[in-house]
């Protein structure tokens, strides 16, 4: 069991201090060790050798990293500083270009606005023709409605022309306080053809008022 020791620590030395195969195979040799027991002692020393550089290794990593920890703690605050600074800068780059996107989208609504207000000036300025023709029309109901008073008034008819009067007055209020309400119901969505309604109902609603007071 001795002689297996020394011849252990006899190649654990050499392996250490980086003595050649072949010179430690020699030394084996000659303590009585055959050549194929040589060569497995040797590998096996050599990888307990290896196994312990690995440890020696990691111990001086270990203690290297120790000493280097605080520089790497440095590194890393100014490595995010320099990060945290750039992403600022991207940040402003990209609210910029938001901004500026922002502006483009209100621009084009503000186009869109001017052309559908350019669009509600035209369908107006052909509802002011409509109006008139209606206006017209009416005018000349009206100026009938005056004729059929006046025949009745030559025709002595009296009782029946108050009646018809009183009739056409409230029919006239009636036409003037639903055109009033329709106009304030529908205030913020008036489109062409309201407009034209809510001006035959008002027309209408006169004509029948100024013709029962003739009455």
């Amino acid at each position: 069991m001795q002689k297996n020791d020394s011849i252990i620590e006899v190649i654990q030395k050499m392996v250490q201090d980086g003595e050649p195969r072949e010179k430690i195979l020699k030394t084996l040799n000659d303590l009585g060790v055959k050549d194929e027991q040589a060569t497995r002692l040797l590998m096996i020393a050599e990888a307990d050798t290896l196994t312990l550089l690995k440890k020696e290794i990691n111990n001086m990593v270990k203690q290297e990293f120790s000493l280097q920890k605080k520089d790497f703690e440095d590194i890393i605050k100014h490595d995010l500083k320099i990060i945290e600074s750039e992403e600022k800068v991207m940040a402003g780059e990209v609210a910029r270009s938001e901004l500026k996107d922002v502006r483009a989208g209100i621009v084009g609504e503000a186009k869109g606005f001017e052309e559908r207000v350019n669009k509600v000036i035209s369908e107006s300025q052909k509802t002011v023709s409509l109006v008139k023709v209606a206006l017209d029309s009416l005018n000349n109901r009206m100026a009938q409605i005056e004729l059929d008073v006046e025949q009745m008034k030559v025709h002595k008819f009296r009782k029946k022309s108050m009646f018809f009067s009183y009739a056409m007055l409230g029919t006239g209020a009636l036409a003037f306080l639903v055109s009033l309400v329709l106009f304030w119901i529908n205030f913020s969505n008036l489109d062409v053809a309201n407009i034209v309604v809510l001006s035959i109902l008002l027309l209408a609603s006169i004509t029948l008022m100024f013709a029962s007071i003739l009455g």
